[in-house]
Parts: structure tokens; C-alpha cells; sequence
């Protein structure tokens, strides 16, 4: 339909378009259904639609099932043995599965400083975690062992003792205090498994 306007108005024509009845029927159980889906939807998913934030349920809490102590002597002593051992006569890396073995023993030592920090099933663990200097000695392994994974990727011998340097002292000093009546070190080593290092013990 033209509706044009009279004389001494301005020469605008404005325009109406009418909507077939097909058309009508279309929104009206568009919108039926949008109203339905409002009345039905939890709060959760309605306030949702309001705000327009995105609703994320909160994830469960991470539950540790093995003990600190089970991680220091399969994990961190192990993989840090791995490392240390580079700097014995006859034990520095020879190839590329040698620096493969260091790169997948340091990656360990990061993963561990996490874990670490949850806590675990021993009768002090939790308490440990829920401490301040437990999550920075921590955190400084993980630092620690993430130069050794940079060193073991450049194949950098010097930059690799440099940070078992580091490993060691927060080694240290975790031990020193949290630990000192109650070693790790030896429990339950394991040999390092490439054939450059099958005779280490």
C-alpha cells in the first residue's frame, strides 16, 4: 500500500508493506515457541537469556588418590635421578633418544609440581598444599624443571646442569621443611630406561 502525503507537506511517500497471512502464522508459532521455552527453561538457563552471560556449571573438586610421598618417589625422584645422572662421567646425553629421555623426565618434574600442590591421601598432605612455602618450592621445581625441558630441547649440556642446580636446591629445601625425619630419596627409585644409561643403578 503508497501513502503519499497532501499538499504543502514534504514530497516523502512512505511506504506500508502488508504481510501475507502466511507470514503471520509463521512468526506467531515462532514466537508461541520462544514463549514456551521460556516459561520451561531451569533459572539457570533463563537467567541466562537475560543477561546474555554464558551459564558454566562449576566443575568438581579434584580429588587426589595417591599420596605426595607415592609422587615423590615414582615421579619427581625418578625423573629427577634421569637428570642428575647427565652429569656422571659417561652419562651425558649421546643422541637424540638421550635428550628425548631428558625432555620426557623434565616434563614429569613440571606435571608433578602441580599435582603436588593438591595435596594427596598421607596423613600431612593436605596440610602441606594448604601452606604457602609448600606451593613456592613447588612452583620453583616446575620452574626448575622447565629450564631443564628448554636446555633438553636445544641440546644445551650447560644450561641443563644449571637447572638440576636449581632442582636440587628447592629439592633441598622442601625436604628441609617439611620433611626432614622422612627422606625420599632411594624408596623406590627406578633405573633410567634408554641404552646410553642401561647400566646406571
Amino acid at each position: 500500500m503508497m501513502l503519499s502525503l497532501g499538499a504543502g507537506e514534504s514530497n516523502m511517500t512512505l511506504r506500508h508493506f502488508d504481510f501475507n497471512p502466511t507470514g503471520k502464522f509463521i512468526v506467531s508459532l515462532a514466537g508461541a515457541a520462544l514463549l514456551l521455552a521460556g516459561c520451561t527453561a531451569s533459572p539457570e538457563v533463563q537467567q541466562t537469556a537475560q543477561t546474555g552471560t554464558v551459564a558454566t556449571q562449576a566443575a568438581p573438586p579434584v580429588v587426589p588418590r595417591q599420596s605426595v610421598n607415592a609422587l615423590m618417589v615414582t615421579m619427581i625422584d625418578n625423573a629427577g635421578h634421569v637428570l642428575w645422572d647427565v652429569e656422571k662421567p659417561g652419562f651425558a646425553p649421546k643422541n637424540d633418544a638421550d635428550w628425548l629421555e631428558i625432555e620426557n623426565h623434565a616434563t614429569q618434574l613440571e606435571a608433578a609440581s602441580t599435582l603436588i600442590q593438591l595435596g594427596g591421601t598421607g596423613p600431612e598432605d593436605s596440610a602441606w598444599a594448604g601452606q604457602s612455602a609448600w606451593k613456592a618450592d613447588a612452583k620453583a621445581m616446575g620452574d626448575a624443571a622447565m629450564a631443564a625441558l628448554a636446555a633438553a630441547k636445544s641440546k644445551n649440556l650447560q644450561a641443563l646442569v644449571m637447572a638440576n642446580g636449581a632442582l636440587v636446591g628447592t629439592c633441598e629445601s622442601c625436604h628441609k621443611a617439611f620433611k626432614p625425619t622422612l627422606p625420599t630419596e632411594g624408596l623406590l627409585h627406578q633405573s633410567p630406561h634408554s641404552e646410553s644409561h642401561e647400566t646406571n643403578r
